[in-house]
């Protein structure tokens, strides 16, 4: 079982047959489901579509849970990214992008070292990009990301950012449009945040205030 991160909340990720799997709980978290009815709340979404997966989208296996062993239904990306347009929360199309890019593969390992460059600081090649803009989908914050990679903050934001001046021997672009659109989908999100916590935190004017939260929404539709 793996560990990461969707909108700065845990997500365990279970590997099986070759596959990376959540349970219905986990994907009702990740959709904005309270915690009362995550789990619930999914399955009975899956239960009003389940003409509509197939063996490669859903299962059920036995997971250990409260020290029992219980059959348990879980979700490949595929299975996550048609609940996320049947649920159609303000988080479903970042969970698409993000279900897309961190499910659809097993996750890449960190190399135990990254290579240096002359003035002995890590090298900053089109790898080191790539780990960026993973551990991003996966949750890390730019400083976190920074810590991880050995590299300083301000060069974790201008990649994020799309700013860094790469050299022609920086290596071959390794990115995937999955991991770009996931990468984006997480800006958008964050400035909405932003956006909701600039303006909407103590309005008074509560009209004002629907129409810009709806605006930030409409920027992850």
């Amino acid at each position: 079982m793996l560990t990461t991160k969707f909108h700065d909340t845990p997500v365990n990720i279970i590997s099986h047959n070759g596959k990376m799997w959540l349970t219905a709980e986990e994907v009702g978290h990740c959709l904005g489901y309270n915690e009362a009815n995550a789990r619930q709340g999914i399955n009975n979404l899956y239960n009003r579509h389940a003409d509509e997966f197939t063996e490669a989208d859903t299962c059920v296996i036995n997971l250990m849970t409260q020290g029992q062993m219980r059959e348990m239904r879980v979700f490949s990306a595929t299975g996550c990214n048609l609940l996320a347009f049947f649920s159609n929360t303000t988080r479903a199309k970042e969970f698409r992008a993000w279900a897309k890019q961190v499910l659809a593969s097993a996750p890449t390992p960190l190399p135990a070292h990254l290579p240096q460059g002359r003035n002995g600081r890590v090298a900053i090649t089109r790898t080191v990009e790539f780990h960026v803009l993973t551990l991003f989908v996966q949750g890390l914050s730019q400083k976190e990301i920074a810590r991880k990679l050995g590299i300083s903050p301000s060069t974790s934001c201008q990649l994020l950012h799309a700013r860094y001046r790469f050299t022609p021997d920086a290596g071959k672009d390794l990115t995937t449009p999955a991991l770009l659109q996931a990468v984006v989908a997480r800006h958008i999100s964050e400035d909405r945040a932003r956006l909701t916590k600039k303006y909407c935190a103590s309005a008074a004017n509560q009209q004002l205030e629907h129409y810009l939260d709806g605006a930030g929404q409409g920027l992850l539709r």
